[in-house]
């Protein structure tokens, strides 16, 4: 009886031990991040995370096997997508306790903050208030295909590189906020920088989409 249920215990820890194994690489850890943003191809994933093909492809086959990703193909090309939602929740869980747990996180954070001057750090909290105004306007900076996966309401979509030449199209007489992936990403600070440094009133907002969604009825 005893061996049955060690031998039980040890091949649920065995399966569980493959998550473990996904994300035990800070580029799959990036690889997850990216695509719960939405679906991509390799390719895209590749050039997101700055590696070869063949590299990226080793990672995207170890988060199948963790079933953390599915797979499929379309025409000439092979899209990989998150496997379900509570593996979105699984990912910004670890962010999360990241934050809270590791001083060196916390460390990066602050540092990356301090040298970004003419920030305007704000909170989900003063974000929900000044989107209910008719005088702020919303910019989500990551690029066209995460942004039509899912946005926030009322946002517009200006990738970041292309937000200093659209600088002359924004309206003066709006506050704005501008939002990217999330805690990971640094987009937001240089963009609300860049807006400020050109006499705008911005925002930058350090949360996901998925933040504004799981915490907008506080």
């Amino acid at each position: 009886m005893d061996k049955i249920c060690e031998n039980y215990k040890n091949s649920l820890y065995s399966g569980l031990s493959k998550i473990g194994k996904c994300l035990s690489s800070e580029k799959r850890i990036e690889i997850l991040d990216l695509l719960v943003q939405g679906a991509k191809t390799v390719e895209s994933i590749s050039n997101e995370t700055g590696m070869s093909i063949a590299n990226t492809s080793r990672h995207l086959q170890i988060l199948k096997d963790g079933n953390l990703v599915i797979n499929e193909k379309k025409g000439n090309y092979v899209v990989y997508e998150i496997a379900n939602t509570q593996i979105i929740d699984l990912v910004y869980l670890l962010i999360g306790v990241g934050e809270k747990q590791l001083a060196d996180i916390q460390r990066i954070h602050n540092e990356f903050n301090d040298s970004c001057m003419k920030i305007r750090p704000i909170t989900l909290e003063q974000a929900y208030e000044m989107a209910r105004q008719n005088k702020t306007l919303i910019i989500d900076l990551r690029p066209e295909d995460e942004f039509n996966s899912s946005h926030i309401e009322n946002a517009i979509n200006i990738p970041m590189k292309y937000l200093e030449k659209n600088i002359k199209n924004l309206p003066r007489d709006k506050k704005i906020i501008v939002y990217c992936r999330g805690r990971n990403c640094a987009y937001a600070n240089l963009a609300s920088k860049l807006l400020n440094d050109n006499g705008f009133q911005a925002y930058s907002l350090n949360q996901s989409y998925y933040d504004w969604q799981k915490n907008k009825n506080f």
